[in-house]
């Protein structure tokens, strides 16, 4: 990209100068000497020629392109800035001191930019650089912005490719991102980690046999890359294909049996089919390897609860708090255990006890408030008013969390608050666009507002999200883990 602009600057310096300056003799030699590099010869005529006419813009912005090309980048913008005093508009100057700023990463080039693609809003070349200057400060939505009006220039330019599939990934864009990943993989097909990306990216998108067929040539090139293994098994069982996704899991298992991650996506599926103890044996396997890995710990205890096994779960969950106090969740797994066996009382008590530990765990509010409120805590009551204040500590703390947003939208609605549920129900929803609880509460709370051309709507969705549910229920029980023996 940046050689392109200097191309670019240079042909258009020559046009300027031949219309700016006098004798053709001098003109001649100088554009000559700067065609040729020959760039100290240049300077030294630009110099005198300068004496002659100080104020002509063309002479100083030839003569900043003559010293930065002599790694003077200093005196080059001095002499840019000098064209620039003179004749503000002057578009050579405005892109030759761009240049320095750019290739400086300054973002004092964004207002040379900016008033480049004021001139000419079609200089590709400007927008490709405010899109990496935008990516450079973090501000992805300018970044797309801009590299979409440099797409043409980019295509081969892998550094700004990766920006700009980056931004459109934060932005929540995978579907417009797999076309720039696909592109990068097209510039480096032997590169395995611009494969890996793209089905990253694909699985986003949830174009789940893209992502198989992405995957599908690099673990058979490297059987043992087990962060592909991994990915491919989460394609596969996207797309309901359990034996493949568990051959891949087992297979990254085996490649990388130090990895705790591919232990706990093992332990994800064997949630999902209700195989626990199949589960908690692949969690036995991996704690022999990984004895201080928390989140197995964590994991086991919550497959021990689906069991029925209450005595381990509470002594996984514990251990795992012991070994990393910060694990997410770790603290409000014990109450939710009670939760789940209907020990109210103990899980209040538990609960308000790690509460004063850790103070800023969103997800012990969540649990306090829940359990008030099946305790039965009445509108109006001091433990109803409690409930609430959990409910909307959880979503102070954490506000992308649907769980919350769920609770306190249902505490707003027995209030009396209708227009409050139905936001709270509302962000729930968008939060966990496939979570029906939800949902439900979003039509209740309308319902009770008298909305009910967007309650119609929704009941329609309701079924949808049901019908997709039940059928992904019944892919799952057709497929069980078994454990065999070898």
């Amino acid at each position: 990209m940046e050689g392109g602009i200097i191309f670019a600057l240079l042909a258009l310096l020559a046009a300027f100068f031949v219309s700016s300056l006098g004798p053709s003799t001098q003109k001649d030699v100088i554009v000559a000497e700067l065609r040729a590099g020959q760039y100290e010869q240049a300077h030294e005529a630009l110099e005198e020629a300068i004496k002659q006419t100080p104020n002509d813009p063309a002479l100083w912005t030839l003569n900043g392109f003559a010293l930065s090309h002599l790694g003077q980048s200093r005196e080059a913008l001095a002499s840019y800035d000098q064209a620039l005093k003179l004749a503000p508009d002057y578009l050579p100057a405005l892109e030759g001191a761009a240049q320095i700023e750019y290739q400086a990463s300054d973002q004092r080039a964004v207002a040379l930019l900016k008033k480049i693609v004021a001139l000419n809003p079609r200089d590709e070349t400007s927008h490709a650089m405010l899109g990496a200057l935008a990516f450079r400060r973090g501000d992805c939505g300018t970044a797309v912005a801009e590299f979409r009006q440099s797409q043409s220039l980019i295509t081969s330019n892998k550094s700004s490719l990766e920006e700009y599939g980056s931004c459109l990934v934060k932005l929540k864009q995978a579907g417009d991102a797999v076309a720039i990943f696909e592109r990068l993989a097209e510039l480096e097909p032997q590169n395995r980690r611009a494969r890996y990306n793209l089905a990253v990216v694909q699985l986003l998108a949830k174009r789940y046999r893209d992502a198989v067929a992405t995957l599908t040539p690099v673990v058979a090139q490297n059987p043992h890359d087990s962060d592909s293994l991994d990915l491919l098994a989460e394609a596969y069982e996207a797309l309901l294909d359990t034996p493949h996704a568990v051959a891949a899991l087992r297979q990254a298992i085996v490649s990388s049996p130090d990895v705790p991650r591919y232990y706990l996506d093992f332990a994800d599926i064997c949630m999902a089919h209700q195989s626990y103890q199949v589960g908690i044996d692949m969690l036995n396997a991996g704690l022999k390897r990984l004895p201080n890995a928390a989140p197995l710990y964590l994991a086991r205890g919550i497959l021990y609860v689906q069991v029925g096994d209450f005595t381990n779960s509470q002594k996984d969950f514990a251990k795992a708090e012991e070994l990393d106090p910060h694990l997410e969740y770790g603290h409000a797994l014990p109450g939710l255990a009670d939760l789940q066996q209907n020990r109210l009382p103990e899980a209040e008590r538990d609960i308000r006890s790690r509460l004063r530990k850790a103070p800023q765990d969103a997800f012990l509010w969540y649990l306090l408030g829940e359990t008030l409120t099946r305790e039965g805590a009445a509108a109006g009551s001091a433990e109803f008013r409690e409930a609430l204040q959990a409910a909307r500590r959880a979503v102070q703390l954490k506000p992308n969390f649907p769980l919350a947003h769920d609770l306190l939208g249902r505490l707003y609605l027995e209030e009396g608050k209708t227009q409050e549920a139905i936001l709270q129900s509302r962000l729930a929803f968008q939060q966990d666009p496939e979570d029906q609880t939800a949902l439900y509460h979003l039509i209740l709370a309308l319902r009770k507002g008298g909305n009910r051309e967007e309650v119609a709507q929704l009941a329609k969705r309701l079924a949808a999200l049901r019908e997709q549910a039940r059928a992904k229920e019944a892919a799952e029980h057709r497929y069980a883990l078994v454990e065999v023996n070898q």
